[in-house]
C-alpha cells in the first residue's frame, strides 16, 4: 500500500522556526516530525512512502536521502492545497492510498478506516474524531430582536478531521494541477466516508503553541501500541 506524506506548506504558523527550516524538520523534542510520521505508517505496514515537497524543499529532500533512503521524495512545481498536491503523485499511485498531513501526530491503527474504505467501497474515507467545545460565553437565540432562549456557556459536540485520508487511486490520478483543498475535494466527490476514531491520540503541532504541548511526549510510548 502506498503512503503519501503531504510536506509542501509554507509552515507560517511555526514561524520563526520554519524560517529556517521547512515544517516537517522542526523538532518534537529531538525527533524531527517527518520521523515519526514515517514511522507510523511503518508500524501499519505502509512500506511504500513518497513525500511531497513545497517549500524549501532542497532542504527536505536532503535531510530524506540521509535519514529515509528508502522513502520517494517528489517535488512540487507550486504550492496547489492540501488535495491538489496530490497532482505531483498521480503517477506514482494504485489500488488504496492512505494520505496524511505532516503536522499530526498518531497512534492510530489503520485497520479499522481501511475496512470502512473497502466495504463502502468509497472514493474518499476521512479520519475524524470528536470534539466537545464550550462557549465562553451566554449564547443567545433570536427571533429578531426578541429573545427566544438563553443558553448560558453551552457545549457543543462536533466531529472534526484530523488531517489523515484513505482514498482510491483514480482519485488522485484525477487531481489537476490546479488548486484544490480537501474539504473541496470531498464535497466534489459521490461516495466520502468517515471514519471517527475513538481510541487514537491525535497531536496536532501546526502552532507553536501546539508544539510547545507536545514537546514532552514520549514518542515510544506514543508508537507502542502499534507495535508488532
Amino acid at each position: 500500500m502506498k503512503g503519501v506524506v503531504l510536506a509542501a506548506g509554507l509552515g507560517t504558523r511555526l514561524r520563526p522556526l520554519t524560517f529556517v527550516v521547512p515544517k516537517p524538520l522542526v523538532t518534537v523534542g529531538t525527533t524531527p516530525i517527518i520521523d515519526i510520521v514515517i514511522r507510523w505508517l511503518r508500524l501499519n505496514g505502509v512500506g511504500d512512502i513518497v513525500v511531497v515537497g513545497g517549500y524549501m524543499q532542497d532542504v527536505l529532500e536532503r535531510y530524506l536521502r540521509s535519514a529515509h533512503p528508502d522513502v520517494a521524495f517528489v517535488r512540487s512545481r507550486r504550492l496547489l492545497g492540501t488535495a491538489g498536491q496530490l497532482h505531483y503523485v498521480r503517477d506514482l499511485v494504485d489500488g488504496d492510498v492512505v494520505v496524511a498531513n505532516c503536522d499530526v501526530l498518531t497512534n492510530l491503527d489503520l485497520s479499522a478506516p481501511l475496512d470502512l474504505h473497502r466495504s463502502a467501497n468509497a472514493d474518499l474515507t476521512v479520519v475524524a474524531r470528536k470534539e466537545r467545545h464550550v462557549v465562553r460565553f451566554g449564547v443567545l437565540e433570536m427571533d429578531g430582536t426578541r429573545l427566544v432562549r438563553w443558553r448560558e456557556k453551552p457545549t457543543f459536540d462536533v466531529v472534526t478531521s484530523v488531517g489523515i485520508y484513505v482514498m482510491r487511486s483514480d482519485v488522485v490520478r484525477g487531481i489537476g494541477e490546479e488548486h484544490l483543498d480537501m474539504d473541496a475535494l470531498a464535497n466534489s466527490l459521490p461516495n466520502v466516508h468517515v471514519y471517527v476514531a475513538s481510541d487514537a491520540t491525535f497531536l496536532d503541532v501546526g502552532t507553536l503553541d501546539d508544539l510547545a504541548a507536545a514537546s514532552g511526549i514520549d514518542v515510544e510510548s506514543l508508537l507502542g501500541v502499534l507495535k508488532r
